[in-house]
């Protein structure tokens, strides 16, 4: 296996990028907490437009991209770096979604005794399914590609964030209502998503890779 990852020779050029993408800086901060506010709002409203909108502000795709590309990249200094930046954001995310749907609830914007989990959007993301399986492995190929040719013209990072951000949310809005089972279900879901982009982004750099000059 490590021959096979040396044959590969991911840049270190393009590890340095993406770790610097993948920093905790204030602007990521508060991009992951405004993502989770949104997915809230989404989750409550059952829109799929203030989702989307909640994806395409989050910074998802660099610190778990920085996990898988400095595996492959021999750099195992920057795995813990792109572990903890995702943790910390989805960390974020979820106690912001918590924080609005808490106020939402007690402003009686939603009513205390409606069921905040009765809604199709937030359902989806409580019960792990094929949907999501296949929206991370998409994430992890084009995100693959996105990172190590610089497609900044794409928004690929919203692939990641629509497979992790929702997922992270729907538990927090889940542990709110007091539902565990829900909630585990959320943070399997998230668990499963992010390993799956992390695998795919192995995979990719393995099978096609993107890094070679063309």
């Amino acid at each position: 296996m490590k021959e096979v990852l040396k044959a590969v020779k991911v840049k270190s050029e393009t590890v340095e990028k993406i770790a610097e993408q993948a920093k905790v800086t204030p602007t990521y901060l508060t991009l992951m907490a405004t993502s989770g506010v949104l997915a809230a709002v989404a989750f409550l409203e059952n829109s799929v437009p203030v989702l989307i909108g909640s994806m395409v502000v989050a910074p998802a795709l660099p610190p778990v991209a920085l996990v898988a590309f400095a595996i492959v990249g021999g750099k195992p200094g920057y795995v813990g770096r792109g572990v903890w930046a995702g943790l910390i954001g989805l960390l974020l995310a979820a106690g912001f979604a918590i924080a609005t749907a808490w106020l939402l609830n007690i402003t009686n914007v939603f009513p205390a005794d409606s069921n905040m989990l009765n809604k199709p959007l937030l359902e989806e993301r409580v019960n792990p399914g094929w949907s999501a399986v296949v929206a991370a492995l998409a994430a992890g190929i084009a995100g693959t590609i996105a990172l190590t040719k610089d497609k900044h013209d794409t928004l690929v990072g919203v692939i990641a964030a629509l497979a992790l951000v929702p997922a992270a949310a729907a538990a927090g809005i889940a542990l709110l209502s007091q539902d565990p089972e829900r909630s585990l279900g959320a943070l399997k879901l998230l668990a499963i998503n992010a390993g799956l982009i992390i695998i795919t982004v192995i995979l990719t750099l393995l099978i096609v890779r993107p890094d070679k000059t063309e």
